[in-house]
């Protein structure tokens, strides 16, 4: 099965983003956007895991939440990965909340390295959609620069979800495996 570890947005987070989504469609920019409802903060990819892996990964991710505090969060700001002429992924930033986000993304990384090693350095963010090439790239960036600034929201980090991805003709489905509440 296909694995990651995530933080689940707030509702109203998850409208906002739809809203600016159907903002972005309007505009015709070629761009897969992720559906509002898949919308989530990843921690760690894991990718094809066995069964048998399964309650070791658990175990893990518990060790690493089991004494942590919930903490706020907040999603503001608009950017990419990429170049100008070659924006990839479009994302939102992460403010409120970033320190405790790259704690946990580095501890996750250190205790589930062997199962999938993470050379980048954490940075946290929600993707949006990634990109196609296309001759959008001009209406692309006026969007960027538009949304540099937008809130989406703020939310209680509660708990932090194992999650399983199904990757459909249609897009990816998400599934929770287990959800690890905070204290």
């Amino acid at each position: 099965m296909r694995l990651f570890i995530a933080i689940d947005l707030g509702a109203e987070s998850k409208r906002k983003i739809a809203c600016i989504e159907n903002e972005i469609k309007s505009k015709c920019i070629d761009i897969k956007l992720v559906e509002p409802n898949n919308v989530h903060i990843t921690l760690k990819f894991l990718g094809e895991v066995g069964e048998d892996s399964l309650g070791g990964i658990e175990d893990k991710i518990a060790h690493e939440t089991g004494n942590m505090k919930q903490f706020r969060l907040s999603a503001e700001g608009f950017g990419y990965f990429g170049t100008p002429n070659h924006v990839k992924t479009l994302w939102v930033d992460v403010k409120e909340g970033k320190d405790e986000l790259i704690s946990l993304i580095e501890a996750f990384n250190r205790n589930l390295n062997h199962i999938r090693r993470e050379n980048r350095k954490p940075n946290p963010h929600i993707t949006i959609g990634r990109v196609r090439p296309g001759k959008s790239r001009e209406a692309l960036l006026n969007e960027i620069m538009r949304l540099k600034d937008v809130k989406i929201g703020e939310f209680i980090v509660k708990e932090i979800k194992l999650k399983k991805s199904t990757l459909t003709s249609s897009g990816p489905v998400y599934e929770d495996v287990k959800a690890f509440p905070l204290k």
